[in-house]
């Protein structure tokens, strides 16, 4: 944990980053306007560097003491770059038409215009994380999140004005439904459809027009497919469950459809509160690019997405339909069980607090194969199986590379018993030459656990033997980034593949270029 004040170095992708966390107001040691002279000086000199070192010692235990702790307010994070006047006048909107609790969490991205030590001087409630590289926007997001506190977030772009009422609306779509996860409002200037038309043309003219636009109106919420990321509202147990922002996708653009994938995917739905308008000066951060570099990294991070997802859609429609079936399966079993006076405690779990027997939240780490080997920022390993997190107490087996993931997924995975043994571990990929191959007559049952299959038709499309069931990779990259390549492969016939039931697919986890998440 970095003292408020204090520069911390991490280590990052490309050298040492040093990242400085302040809180408002200045960290350094004020000077007396004068100085004593002889004894009485230096004994004065003496008793304010004791009281200022107890001072010292005390915020940083009460900073241990309370780290982790949440309060039940909102997080509001902006990222910036180089954009010092728009994150003033965004911070002022904020502080001045937002009465619930919060916090807001400017991360600075290397910025080469005062940024930081602008919003230093702002003091109020506002902490900075001043990072000496730019992250990007997943990466600046990344750092806000890391250090949110707040039981709900608002990730929110820096060239934007917020207005009265702006957050009462949209908390209110949030609470509207359990199955919305993630809200929007509705704004000037942005892609989709939650742009709309203003009467406006000068920002001074919008005040009284956002007045009278954000009088709260339930009937003005709306499920939609696709929210900008330019104000997000979510709960701290929707990015506990998701996990923070791909780092794969450059400077911006993309990393925002990625981590909606992921949302929907887990089994919420999207939200626009119509009655939630909020100012959006427009990309003021992608434009300073230059039309020629902001090219350059749209069609990059284009690229990336769609060597990630493939078809993201009729992924998450296929998801969608699987879980909602296995509730189902899941809610009759219990129900059988119930009558026979046998009840399975897995069954009750699955269904316990469910009226309706739908398909429940899932977490990342449920699209984690089975049996692979993932690692956290200290460099711990371990070893994913039956739903538990078990660690390696042992050095790393030859051959296997683990996958590091963030602190937010591991800790959402029940921990079990430590790995005490060479012995207790499976290779992974599983080598083709530890799979029992059944016969045609009987291919749906008897396959290895965590054998890696695929058509002899279709030999890219990969998938995972789990508990009986095969499970997608979601793409090429998806069974790269899990260490699986064509040696891992075993070809079989389409009618052998196809025989197997279908379970939830494997995800590739979001590339962190900080290890400090």
């Amino acid at each position: 944990m970095s003292k408020p004040g204090i520069i911390s170095k991490h280590r990052g992708a490309s050298g040492p980053v040093e990242v400085k966390l302040h809180s408002a107001g200045k960290s350094s040691v004020r000077k007396t306007g004068r100085r004593g002279k002889g004894k009485r000086g230096a004994r004065a000199a003496k008793l304010y560097k004791q009281g200022y070192s107890r001072g010292y010692d005390e915020g940083v235990r009460q900073g241990q003491s309370s780290f982790g702790l949440l309060f039940e307010g909102v997080s509001i994070i902006i990222p910036t770059y180089n954009q010092r006047e728009y994150v003033l006048k965004c911070v002022s909107s904020i502080e001045k038409h937002t009465p619930a609790p919060y916090e807001i969490i400017v991360v600075d991205n290397a910025s080469k215009d005062g940024t930081a030590e602008a919003m230093l001087r702002k003091g109020g409630m506002v902490r900075v994380a001043a990072l000496d590289v730019n992250r990007g926007f997943a990466g600046g997001v990344n750092q806000g999140l890391m250090m949110a506190r707040g039981r709900h977030i608002v990730v929110l772009n820096n060239d934007t004005l917020v207005t009265p009422g702006w957050l009462d609306n949209m908390m209110a779509c949030l609470d509207s439904d359990p199955e919305i996860g993630l809200v929007g409002p509705v704004t000037n200037y942005i892609g989709g459809d939650q742009q709309i038309d203003v009467p406006y043309s000068e920002v001074q003219d919008m005040w009284s027009f956002a007045a009278r636009h954000n009088r709260p109106d339930p009937g003005k919420h709306r499920v939609t497919e696709r929210l900008v990321g330019f104000c997000w509202l979510f709960s701290r147990e929707l990015l506990e469950r998701v996990g923070y922002l791909d780092e794969g996708y450059a400077v911006g653009n993309f990393e925002d459809d990625d981590w909606m994938i992921r949302v929907k995917l887990a089994g919420y739905k999207l939200a626009v509160a119509g009655d939630a308008f909020i100012h959006h000066f427009g990309s003021v951060s992608m434009k300073a690019l230059g039309e020629q570099d902001f090219a350059a990294v749209n069609k990059g991070n284009e690229q990336f997405h769609s060597k990630k997802w493939g078809d993201p859609h009729a992924l998450v429609a296929k998801t969608l339909q699987l879980a909602h079936h296995t509730a189902q399966a899941n809610s009759s079993a219990a129900q059988d069980s119930a009558h026979s006076g046998k009840t399975d405690p897995r069954q009750q779990m699955s269904t316990k607090g469910s009226q309706d027997g739908g398909p429940k939240p899932r977490r990342s780490s449920d699209f984690y194969p089975e049996g692979c080997f993932v690692s956290d920022a200290k460099g711990d390993v371990y070893r994913l199986a039956g739903g538990l997190r078990r660690k390696l107490n042992i050095p790393v087996p030859r051959g296997i590379s683990p996958v590091q993931v963030a602190k937010p997924d591991l800790l959402g995975i029940p921990a079990g018993d430590a790995v005490v043994s060479a012995g207790e571990i499976r290779g992974w990929p599983l080598e083709v030459r530890h799979v029992h191959v059944p016969s045609i007559h009987d291919s749906a049952t008897g396959w290895t656990e965590g054998c890696i299959l695929a058509a002899a038709d279709a030999p890219e499309v990969r998938y995972q033997i789990s508990e009986g069931r095969r499970r997608k990779f979601a793409t090429v990259y998806t069974a790269e980034r899990w260490g699986v390549h064509s040696g891992h492969v075993m070809s079989v016939s389409p009618e052998q593949l196809h025989a197997i039931q279908e379970g939830l697919p494997i995800i590739a986890p979001p590339q962190l270029l900080n290890e400090d998440l």
